[in-house]
C-alpha cells in the first residue's frame, strides 16, 4: 500500500507541472539563469581559495546538493565520488579507500590511510565518520598524501568534512522524509544571533530509522533495520574583527538491531560440520535476504564530540588557529557467532575509544608572492576492548564434523553420529579476549607557496612525525564442566578438543616508536585565466602498530609502517565561456610495506584460520587517470561526469595468503590486483528546473553511479567478490523560493539492481558473508527553510 501511495505522489508531480503557465522570473530565478558555472570555495589549505586554483586531485561535494540528493552518510557520499571506496558492514569494520590504496579496517589495531576529519578535528578510528552527516556546509576530498598540511599523515588522502556556522541573521529548516521499508528521517536546524554581532549559536539534530528486509526464518523476524540519532550545538563568539572562537558540542547514537551478514560462499568444513549434526544450510544467496539465526544480533554505537577553535588574526596577514578537541566512540555488539540456528556460540563485543588532540597553526602571506602554514599537532588516544564467546549445546559436536577421519586414526575415537559427541564439553564455556592499546602522536609540518613570477607557483612541505604506541591483549577460558564420568577415551579426547578450540591462556604486551620525515614538491603554472597545470612530488606515511588479536606461528606481533610515494600531473581548466569545467589528473603511486590482513592456517587440528592478523605486503604500485567535470548546458540544465580508471597492483608479495579451496596456504601475487580497489568507476549527475506561474519552480535530477567488479578480502576467495553494478537515482519535486518550501518524490536504486557493499570472512576456511545493498525505495521529502 505505501510503495503504491509513493508512486502515485511521484507520478503526480509531473502532471501537476503540466498546467502550469511560465511567467515573468523572479530576481532568485534570474540569478540562477546565467550561463556561468558557480564557483566553489574550499579551505584546503587552510586559505579560501577556488578549487580550480588547488594543484591537487581534488573533488568538491556541497553540502545542500547532498541534502537534495538524500546523501546523508559516507556509504552513499562515494555514489558522487570516482575512485572512493567505503567498505565495512558496521562502524567497527568501516574503511575508506582511494585510488584502491587503504579501504582495511577489521583490525582494531590499524589505522586508516584515508585521514577523516571533521572541522579540522582528525577521527582516530573510521567507525567515528560512519554515521549520519548533518548540516554539512562541504566535503572535500583529496587524493594523494597530505601529511604537510594536517594534523595527523594521510598516505592515501583525505576527507575534510566542514560542518556550517552560526550565522548572525536567523535561519532555520525542517525536513521530513518518508520511504518505503519504514523510512522515516527528521532533520532540523536552528540558527541565529544571541547577541548581536558577538555571539550567535546553531543547533542541528535528526532522527532516522527503518525497518529491516532480511527474513530470520528461524523466529519469523525482519531483521537489518536501523535507529540512530543525533545532535550538534554550536556557538561562536566574535568580540572584534580580529578575533573568533567556535564551540562545537555533538552527539550521536546509532543501533542496528538484527544486523546480520548474509552467507556468499559455504567452504567444505562448513559443509561437512553441517552434514554431521543434520543442519540443513540456507541456499548460499544472499539477494534472497533469508537467514536462520538463534541469536540475532544487535549493534549500538554511542560517540560524544567537544572542540574549541579559537583564530587571532596578528596583523592583516599572520592567522593563528588553535583547535582543542575531545571525542569518545562506545561500541557494542551482540552476535550469532556461527550463523546458524544452533546452539554454537554466540560473542558480545565492547570497544571504547577515547582521544584528544591540541593543533597550533599558523597561516599567513609574505608580501603578495609568498603563502604559508606552519603546524604543531599532538594526539593521545586509548582504546580498550572487551570480547566474550559463549559456547552452546550443539559447539562440540559442531567442531568435531569435519574431522571424524583424523579423530579415528590418531586418537581412536569413532563418532557417528552428533548425538555421541557429549555436549558438555564445550557447553557452557566461555572465552574472553581483552585488550587495551594507547597512542601518542606528534607532528611538526609546514608548507611554503612561492610566486616567483606572476603565474608560476613553487610549493614545498615537510612533516616531521612520532609516533608511540603500546598495549596488551589476553585471552582466558572459564565456565568449564567437569568431565568426571564421561568414559576415559572421551575424557582425553574432550580435554584435546577443549585444549585445541578454545585455546589456553594467552598474554602479549608490546610497544612501538618510531619517527619520519615526509613531504612535498610541487609546481603549478597558470597558463591563463582558464587554465592551470600542475606536476607534484610527495611522500606519506602512515604508522606501524600492534597487531592487536591472537596471533599464529606465521604472524609477527607489531607491523611496521606504511610509506607511500606518489607522483602526480594534472590541469585544471574552465571553458565554454566559464559554463563548463574539466579536471584531469595523472599518478603513480608506490607504496612500502602496504599494511593489508592476512588469513593465517590453523595452528592446531580443532582451530579456525587466523583472519584479522595484519602483515606488511612488500610493495604496492598504483596507477590511474581521473577526469572530474561539471558544465552548464543551459540556464536551468546542470551535468556533472566524472571517470576514473585505476591500476592497483602488488609489486611483490611472495608470502600472500592463497584462497581457501585452493589447498595451500602460502600463494606469490605479485602482479595481481589489489582488493577493495576496483578498476574503473563513474559518476555523473544531471540537474533541471524550470520556473512556474504563481512563484513555483519545478525541479528533478537523474544520478548514476557505476564500478566494476573486485575482491573484498585479501586471499580472494571463492564468494569474496564483490561483482560490478551501476545505481540509478531519480528525484523530482515542486518548490517556491520565496516561501522557502519543497515537496519531493524519489527513487534510490531505480532498477533494482543486486548489488554487495561489504564482505566478511567468516568462521571456517573458506565461508564468507556479505552485506547486500539496499533494494529500490520509493520515498517522499518535505522541507521547509526560512
Amino acid at each position: 500500500m505505501l510503495r503504491t501511495l509513493l508512486a502515485g505522489g511521484l507520478l503526480m508531480l509531473p502532471w501537476a507541472v503540466v498546467g502550469a503557465v511560465v511567467q515573468e522570473r523572479t530576481p532568485d530565478v534570474q540569478g540562477r539563469e546565467e550561463l556561468v558555472l558557480d564557483e566553489m570555495t574550499v579551505t584546503a589549505r587552510h586559505r579560501e581559495e577556488a578549487s580550480q586554483q588547488v594543484p591537487v586531485s581534488l573533488t568538491v561535494l556541497d553540502g545542500a546538493q547532498l541534502d537534495e540528493a538524500g546523501l546523508h552518510d559516507l556509504q552513499a557520499i562515494q555514489q558522487r565520488v570516482t575512485g572512493l571506496v567505503v567498505s565495512g558492514h558496521d562502524a567497527r569494520y568501516a574503511g575508506f579507500g582511494l585510488r584502491g590504496f587503504g579501504a582495511t579496517a577489521y583490525n582494531d589495531g590499524l589505522e586508516g590511510s584515508v585521514g577523516t576529519f571533521v572541522d579540522g578535528v582528525y577521527l582516530a578510528r573510521q567507525g567515528l565518520a560512519f554515521s549520519e552527516l548533518l548540516d554539512i556546509e562541504r566535503i572535500e576530498v583529496l587524493r594523494g598524501p597530505q601529511g604537510t598540511l594536517f594534523g595527523k599523515n594521510t598516505s592515501a588522502g583525505a576527507l575534510n568534512i566542514v560542518t556550517r556556522q552560526p550565522t548572525f541573521h536567523p535561519e532555520a529548516s525542517l525536513e521530513a522524509r518518508f520511504g518505503e521499508y519504514g523510512v522515516r528521517q527528521y532533520r532540523g536546524m536552528l540558527s541565529g544571533p544571541l547577541q548581536n554581532g558577538v555571539l550567535a549559536g546553531r543547533l542541528s539534530a535528526f532522527d532516522s530509522s527503518a525497518d529491516g528486509w532480511v527474513e530470520n526464518l528461524a523466529e519469523g523476524s525482519r531483521l537489518g533495520g536501523r535507529d540512530g540519532q543525533g545532535l550538534r550545538g554550536q556557538l561562536l563568539w566574535t568580540p572584534n574583527l580580529d578575533f573568533s572562537a567556535r564551540l562545537i558540542a555533538d552527539y550521536a547514537r546509532q543501533h542496528q538491531p538484527g544486523y546480520v551478514l548474509q552467507a556468499n560462499h559455504y567452504s567444505t568444513q562448513t559443509r561437512s560440520r553441517a552434514a554431521f549434526v543434520g543442519y540443513p544450510l540456507p541456499e548460499a544467496d544472499p539477494f534472497q535476504r533469508e537467514v536462520r539465526l538463534d541469536e540475532p544480533g544487535r549493534t549500538r554505537t554511542l560517540q560524544n564530540g567537544l572542540s574549541l577553535e579559537l583564530n587571532w588574526d596578528l596583523d592583516e596577514a599572520v592567522r593563528l588557529t588553535s583547535i582543542t578537541a575531545y571525542r569518545d566512540w562506545d561500541y557494542r555488539s551482540l552476535r550469532d557467532g556461527d550463523g546458524t540456528a544452533l546452539l554454537v556460540a554466540k560473542s558480545d563485543t565492547g570497544l571504547e575509544h577515547r582521544q584528544f588532540s591540541q593543533e597550533l597553526r599558523l597561516t599567513g602571506t609574505a608580501g603578495a608572492s609568498i603563502d604559508y602554514v606552519v603546524g604543531l599537532y599532538y594526539l593521545r588516544q586509548r582504546l580498550d576492548r572487551e570480547i566474550g564467546v559463549d559456547f552452546g549445546e550443539d559447539a562440540a559436536a559442531w567442531f568435531v564434523g569435519d574431522r571424524l577421519a583424523d579423530l579415528r586414526q590418531r586418537y581412536g575415537i569413532n563418532f557417528t553420529s552428533p548425538n555421541q559427541v557429549p555436549g558438555l564439553l564445550l557447553d557452557g564455556a566461555r572465552q574472553r579476549f581483552d585488550g587495551e592499546q594507547n597512542g601518542d602522536s606528534r607532528a611538526l609540518f609546514g608548507q611554503l607557496s612561492w610566486r616567483p613570477v606572476e603565474r608560476l607557483e613553487l610549493t614545498g612541505g615537510l612533516r616531521y612525525s612520532r609516533e608511540r604506541k603500546d598495549g596488551w591483549i589476553s585471552r582466558s577460558v572459564d565456565n568449564l564442566t567437569s568431565l568426571n564420568g564421561l568414559p576415559p577415551v572421551f575424557q582425553a579426547g574432550g580435554q584435546l578438543l577443549r585444549d585445541i578450540s578454545l585455546g589456553g591462556e594467552y598474554y602479549r604486551r608490546d610497544a612501538i616508536e618510531e619517527d619520519n620525515f615526509s613531504g612535498l614538491l610541487g609546481a603549478s603554472y597558470r597558463f591563463n585565466d582558464a587554465v592551470l597545470g600542475y606536476a607534484s612530488w610527495s611522500r606519506g606515511y602512515k604508522a606501524g602498530g600492534i597487531n592487536f588479536d591472537v596471533i599464529g606461528p606465521y604472524t609477527a606481533p607489531t607491523f611496521e609502517s606504511e610509506r607511500a610515494t606518489s607522483f602526480e600531473l594534472g590541469v585544471k581548466t574552465r571553458f565554454w565561456d566559464e559554463r563548463a569545467r574539466l579536471d584531469l589528473a595523472v599518478y603513480q603511486t608506490d607504496i612500502d610495506d602496504y599494511q593489508a590482513l592476512t588469513y593465517s592456517p590453523p595452528a592446531t587440528l580443532f582451530a579456525p584460520p587466523l583472519r584479522d592478523n595484519l602483515i606488511n605486503v612488500g610493495k604496492v604500485r598504483l596507477r590511474g587517470i581521473e577526469l572530474d567535470s561539471a558544465w552548464r548546458l543551459h540556464p536551468r540544465l546542470d551535468l556533472r561526469l566524472g571517470l576514473a580508471w585505476s591500476d592497483a597492483r602488488y609489486r611483490s608479495f611472495p608470502n600472500a595468503p592463497c584462497p581457501p579451496a585452493s589447498g595451500q596456504w602460502t600463494c606469490d601475487l605479485g602482479g595481481d590486483r589489489l582488493y577493495n580497489a576496483p578498476e574503473w568507476s563513474a559518476t555523473s549527475g544531471v540537474d533541471y528546473w524550470h520556473p512556474l506561474r504563481g512563484g513555483l519552480e519545478t525541479y528533478g535530477g537523474v544520478d548514476y553511479s557505476f564500478r566494476t567488479g573486485y575482491y573484498g578480502t585479501l586471499e580472494g576467495g571463492e564468494g569474496s567478490y564483490q561483482p560490478s553494478y551501476g545505481l540509478t537515482n531519480l528525484r523530482l519535486g515542486l518548490r517556491r523560493q520565496d516561501r522557502g518550501w519543497e515537496v519531493e518524490g524519489w527513487v534510490q536504486n531505480l532498477f533494482d539492481r543486486r548489488y554487495i557493499t561489504a564482505v566478511y570472512s567468516l568462521l571456517g576456511a573458506g565461508d564468507y558473508g556479505v552485506l547486500p545493498g539496499n533494494p529500490r525505495m520509493i520515498g517522499t521529502t518535505l522541507r521547509v527553510r526560512y
